[in-house]
């Protein structure tokens, strides 16, 4: 296999979409529209690279951190870079502040967001490592939304029975593509 197939196929399978169905609202949101795609695809590699970021170093700054609290330390980070993200645009300009902010709203919360920090928390070994799950759920999350959005049209066109056109055949079509990639991975 070539690196390059190994590099597509290791995003592809890390992706949280299609590994645990994490994000499947803001994915669907993002299938919708080109501009969409684009800000939400953006927004949320951001937000899990800067935030496997923080959140490593929160680990390592309180090891003994019970994994009972550890969601509730990660919403608060989130939070806080919810207000930051929101700040920084404001402090760019009005437009740039008006153009994004659905983005910031719609991504901060996102469970795939949350649950990237979880299971980095649980991976990682150094910052560099962290920085890349991050960055690699961020881009696995892009590549899952262009897969759904390259089918989505057909999911809820007309043709398809009224009881499973739309969201139910969106869940199918993503069932369906994550146990295809998880066997294409499996060693």
């Amino acid at each position: 296999m070539t690196p390059f197939l190994s590099l597509i196929l290791t995003a592809f399978t890390a992706n949280l979409i299609f590994t645990k169905a994490l994000g499947i609202s803001t994915i669907t949101a993002s299938a919708k529209s080109k501009t969409d795609f684009v800000g939400i695809g953006l927004m949320v590699t951001l937000l899990t690279t800067v935030g496997c970021g923080i959140t490593y170093g929160i680990n390592r700054l309180f090891p003994a951190l019970d994994t009972a609290y550890r969601p509730a330390a990660y919403i608060l980070v989130l939070a806080v870079l919810y207000i930051l993200l929101l700040v920084l645009l404001q402090a760019v300009g009005r437009p740039t502040f008006l153009r994004f902010r659905k983005y910031v709203h719609l991504c901060t919360f996102n469970c795939a967001v949350l649950g990237t920090l979880l299971l980095s928390a649980a991976q990682s070994t150094s910052l560099a490592a962290s920085l890349q799950f991050g960055a690699v759920s961020g881009l696995g999350f892009v590549v899952g939304a262009w897969a759904l959005k390259a089918v989505y049209p057909k999911l809820t066109c007309d043709r398809v029975p009224a009881s499973v056109r739309g969201y139910p055949a969106i869940l199918l079509y993503i069932g369906i593509l994550s146990m295809a990639l998880y066997a294409a991975n499996i060693k």
